[in-house]
Formats: structure tokens, sequence, C-alpha cells
């Protein structure tokens, strides 16, 4: 009896032991496994009426647009005098500068890659767009 519990202890110790697995070679993914699938890319929306803003006695240049929605856009980068926020136009519908402007003087904002072109005419609050390519 004493070897039969003994052969028993023996099994069940044997159950929980790890025993080794035979090695696995790796294959290295093929060029065409290893590129991603194709995403397509959102443009970003045309047509949209910006508006420019000067806040003087903040000071403070504001860029506004209507809220609108677009599937599929992402964050689209604003870039004013050297300085780029990234915003979702499609759930926020403004963003701002703290700068000065000069009265009368020209300046280029970025929004989406398309430069904007506009001054501050020294009283109004808001810039006029002259233009962009």
């Amino acid at each position: 009896m004493k070897k039969v519990i003994t052969l028993f202890g023996a099994v069940i110790c044997l159950s929980f032991t790890q025993h080794p697995k035979a090695p696995v070679t790796a294959v290295p993914p093929t060029a065409s496994a290893a590129k991603p699938a194709a995403v397509k890319q959102v443009d970003f929306p045309r047509g949209i009426n910006w508006s420019i803003a000067y806040f003087k006695d903040l000071p403070m240049v504001t860029l506004n647009w209507p809220a609108f929605s677009q599937g599929g856009l992402g964050t689209v980068p604003f870039t004013f005098q050297g300085v780029t926020q990234w915003v979702d136009p499609t759930t926020t519908t403004w963003t701002y500068w703290v700068t000065s402007l000069t009265a009368n003087t020209s300046y280029t904002m970025i929004i989406g890659g398309v430069n904007y072109y506009f001054y501050w005419n020294g009283s109004s609050g808001q810039c006029i767009i002259t233009g962009h390519n």
C-alpha cells in the first residue's frame, strides 16, 4: 500500500511540473506581410468661412470657424508666428495665440497647410483676410 501511495503521489507531482517544449523556429515576416494596410486620408475641408480677430487689450489673435462635421477628419495643424497648435476642427470652433499685431502689417497664418494672408487695420477687432494659396 505504501508503494501505491508513493506512486500515486509521484504521478500527481509530475502532472504539475512543466515539461520542456520542442524549440520553434520563427519565420521572419516577408516584406508584403510587414507592410501596414493602406489608410485613406481625409482631406481638410475647403470653403470654410474663417474669421481672424485681434484683441489688442489682451493681446490675443483668434481664429474662428463655424461648426461643421466631416467623418474621418482628425487633428489639423494651425500655425501662426512659428507656434503650431493641433486642433480637431469638427469639435472645436476656435483657437488662439497670445501675441501682438502691428496695424496695417501683412501676416500669414497656416491653416491645414494652406497659407492665409491677413492684416489688422488698427481699429477694428476683425482682421482682413486678403487671400490664400
